[in-house]
């Protein structure tokens, strides 16, 4: 059977046991996983980036904060920590040893980076052996191309450490799925991603990936991009994203996410059920439920859990204000108001509202 990453939609069928304890049995639980950015800034200048949004500052969590809530995580049950965003995570000194300790605690781990200053073996070993997967960010297929979209000059860095971590793990037989992630603005890139999943499979990568790119709150402009959610339907744009998926071979897959770019962030939902099962940690150490209140922004302060510089996971997991948050998204969030762009949460939300919204005569399956 082909390998299926299931990029496109949820993974919560896997954990069905957890959303009975919470969502029928009113239990507490500890979030399946967390999105856990290191940093508030970055070697790359994309485009698309939410930097400008997101009020990025020159910070990272540090060394303390970061190991203990790391081993916290695992103790009151978190399952998976993505080290992803909102900064570059190679930009913070700790993030080799969090990895080793996220490791020792039995948690499923993840990387994606710019891959600029993935630049040793040692630091290399030490992804392929603690992670599941790692990506390279990467929306270009050629330096023209990457100067245009990350607008620095470090094409041939990325490509060449890109080959040295594909060496290592094949040479050392590390089981780590290593992968390549664009950003997608048709406007920007069209041709780019064709450029792109001929070089993926020319690195001999396992998967490259395409995403949309999301809107803060205009519905028109992030970062230093102008663009149209209706791009991604044009037929011009899916028959260069069909040429680009017909390169993939038995070893690369190519996958356009194609559910996701077909919704253009519409809801069916009312509320954000998701967020006792999903949340986000800032390169500054803000806990929030979505990476979308990032930035100190002080509409968004009330939802908060908090931060762990001054309280630890586990503090913030028993608090009660961590639970009122929980029970607010759940009950009287209104993410049609609030909330913009192609939603992180999004799949895990479909799934709970559906899930909650048991239909007559379930057992006529």
């Amino acid at each position: 059977m082909e390998n299926n990453r299931m990029m496109d939609s949820t993974k919560l069928f896997w954990h069905m046991d957890r959303v009975i304890r919470h969502f029928d049995n009113n239990e507490r639980v500890a979030p399946i996983h967390i999105d856990w950015g290191l940093s508030k800034f970055c070697n790359c200048r994309c485009r698309f980036c939410f930097g400008e949004f997101q009020n990025m500052k020159h910070e990272y969590i540090q060394k303390d904060a970061l190991l203990k809530s790391v081993r916290e995580s695992a103790e009151i049950g978190v399952k998976s920590i993505a080290f992803i965003g909102d900064g570059e995570p190679t930009m913070n000194p700790h993030l080799y040893e969090a990895l080793k300790i996220g490791k020792q605690s039995g948690l499923s781990l993840a990387l994606s980076t710019s891959g600029i200053a993935l630049d040793d073996d040692e630091k290399i070993e030490t992804v392929l052996d603690c992670c599941e997967w790692m990506r390279f960010s990467l929306s270009a297929g050629d330096s023209e191309g990457y100067k245009k979209i990350h607008q620095v000059n470090k094409f041939d860095v990325v490509v060449d450490n890109i080959k040295r971590i594909v060496s290592i793990k094949n040479s050392k037989k590390y089981k780590c799925d290593i992968g390549l992630q664009a950003v997608f603005v048709p406007e920007l890139m069209k041709d780019d991603m064709i450029k792109e999943a001929k070089l993926a499979v020319d690195l001999g990568v396992d998967y490259f990936v395409i995403k949309q790119c999301s809107l803060p709150v205009d519905n028109k402009a992030v970062g230093s991009v102008q663009f149209d959610v209706n791009s991604y339907t044009q037929d011009d744009v899916i028959n260069s994203l069909k040429e680009a998926e017909k390169l993939s071979t038995d070893h690369t897959k190519i996958i356009p996410k194609w559910k996701t770019m077909e919704r253009k962030g519409k809801r069916e939902y009312d509320h954000c059920p998701a967020v006792p099962l999903i949340s986000e940690i800032s390169g500054n150490g803000d806990f929030f439920p979505c990476g979308y209140f990032f930035g100190n922004k002080p509409q968004y302060e009330k939802y908060k859990f908090g931060n762990i510089h001054e309280k630890s996971i586990k503090e913030i997991f028993e608090s009660e204000r961590y639970w009122q948050i929980i029970k607010h998204f759940r009950e009287e969030f209104d993410s049609s108001k609030t909330c913009f762009g192609s939603c992180r949460l999004d799949a895990c939300n479909r799934f709970i509202s559906e899930y909650l919204n048991k239909p007559q005569s379930v057992n006529f399956i």
